[in-house]
């Protein structure tokens, strides 16, 4: 299913949702649990439990306050903005004495293996160094590059979940693009990007 088809079907559910549709909210459920969880994950702001806590806490509310909730132009943007508040709420209330220490930083994605995904042919050295540049970015450069290649999210929902306008997304992209491509690196990892949205969506 495409991502085009996905945010319509996404659109369908989260219609019924705000009418009390059971089922459309378990489907929502099904179809974003993952995704919520595996960005929490890469945020790094807390551990498993604390990144489980957050993704099931935002849909409790969610199922709570349906009757409240907009419409949305993409469910999926929405969903990743309010899991951003969801896991500063639960830092806050569990660690007060870290407040301005954890709650300032920029969140820090990590790439690991799980999106580097290669054919079995490809060169074990050209994985690493992707996986090298890739977490030698600044932290925004890499989160707009996760959530565009790997979320497959566009600038206009990357602006929404990060907080930042169109323009410092796509210069933020623009930017890496340019450190792949100076490092020569740029075509392999976008058949390496290629990959694992054939193999996740």
């Amino acid at each position: 299913m495409s991502d085009k088809t996905d945010n319509i079907v996404l659109n369908d559910y989260w219609q019924a949702f705000l009418k009390g549709d059971e089922q459309a909210f378990e489907a929502i459920h099904k179809m974003l649990f993952a995704m919520l969880y595996n960005y929490a994950l890469k945020m790094q702001f807390g551990d498993e439990e604390l990144c489980d806590d957050s993704v099931q806490e935002l849909f409790i509310k969610l199922w709570i306050k349906r009757e409240k909730l907009p419409e949305v132009r993409s469910v999926k943007a929405y969903l990743m903005t309010a899991l951003r508040r969801q896991i500063l709420n639960n830092i806050r209330s569990r660690h007060l004495h870290e407040l301005k220490v954890r709650v300032t930083r920029q969140p820090d994605i990590e790439f690991s293996q799980d999106e580097i995904v290669m054919k079995k042919e490809e060169d074990s050295a050209l994985h690493s160094k992707i996986l090298e540049l890739l977490n030698t970015l600044p932290k925004r450069q890499k989160e707009v590059i996760y959530l565009h290649y790997f979320a497959g999210m566009d600038h206009n929902q990357i602006a929404a979940v990060m907080s930042i306008n169109y323009q410092s997304v796509s210069n933020l992209k623009q930017k890496a693009i340019d450190k792949m491509r100076n490092a020569g690196l740029l075509q392999l990892f976008l058949a390496i990007a290629a990959l694992y949205q054939e193999t996740h969506h």
